[in-house]
């Protein structure tokens, strides 16, 4: 498949996207996770690219798109999103979302509901405030004091050194250099205060949420992921769970045509909703 790629210059900074498929179809956006980039949705883009047009974007902060300032908040990411879909004049859309990327996209169909049709939300962040088990109490406490994640990198290199070893302090600068692809996740989940975190969550927003949504979770995630993925399908009333096949016979070919065959599923229901409505209006 020919992706096209392009880049455009928002306010916040540029924005890198990933393109395929005609331009009158339907409009699907993808917003990757919080380790991930647009990238993510390769597999997921080509099969569905006979049907949509397809927009995988790098989020602000993430790949090759660059911000002025590292992201201090999802709202920046939402203004961001809107900025880009407006400066390319695509007015009604569906968000696929994983992650973090669910969580922008949940909030920007709030703040948006006549921009978009439809979401469908992978193992969504943001319902409530990610505990320190969910997102690791060490590195929260490491990344929030660089000073002494360094000393500690000074330390070990020092001790693999003396004693001609140098595995331990090679595990732990390869810690260090995954975190530092990645500042704006970062930013967003280990350098933020409880407060500021909690502020942004949409869980109690939800109650205004009219858009159809269909939540995708894989059965074997960690106990904290599947339960905000639960939380939000009780929230939302509109909303379609379902859970993606994952064990240790399924393979992942399996687990990406599910996904596949689910979006297309939930758009085909929503634009046949949307074909009744526009004829009772006739």
């Amino acid at each position: 498949m020919v992706y096209r790629s392009s880049r455009i210059k928002l306010s916040a900074g540029h924005i890198f996207w990933r393109e395929a498929g005609d331009s009158h179809c339907p409009v699907l956006i993808f917003l990757h996770g919080s380790w991930h980039d647009g990238t993510q949705w390769q597999e997921i883009i080509e099969p569905l690219s006979k049907y949509f047009h397809c927009f995988a974007l790098d989020l602000l902060g993430f790949g090759n798109s660059t911000a002025i300032e590292t992201p201090n908040s999802i709202a920046v990411e939402v203004d961001c999103l809107h900025e880009f879909l407006t400066a390319l004049k695509l007015t009604s859309v569906y968000l696929v979302g994983h992650s973090l990327g669910a969580w922008i996209a949940i909030e920007y169909t709030l703040k948006y509901p006549d921009r978009v049709r439809g979401v469908v939300a992978i193992s969504p962040e943001g319902f409530f405030l990610p505990t320190l088990q969910q997102h690791g109490g060490i590195t929260k406490w490491l990344l929030s004091h660089p000073s002494v994640f360094n000393l500690l990198l000074t330390g070990l290199r020092t001790l693999t050194e003396v004693s001609d070893g140098a595995a331990p302090f090679d595990k732990k600068q390869s810690y260090l250099n995954f975190f530092s692809q990645f500042p704006t996740t970062c930013k967003l989940f280990f350098q933020r205060s409880k407060r500021e975190i909690s502020n942004e969550l949409v869980s109690r927003k939800l109650a205004n949420f009219r858009k159809p949504i269909s939540i995708l979770q894989s059965a074997s995630a960690e106990t904290g992921i599947v339960k905000q993925s639960e939380a939000y399908a009780k929230s939302i009333r509109t909303c379609d769970y379902r859970v993606i096949p994952d064990n240790e016979s399924t393979t992942d070919r399996q687990s990406i045509d599910f996904v596949v065959t689910e979006i297309k599923i939930f758009t085909d229901r929503v634009q046949l909703k949307i074909d009744r409505e526009e004829v009772e209006l006739w």
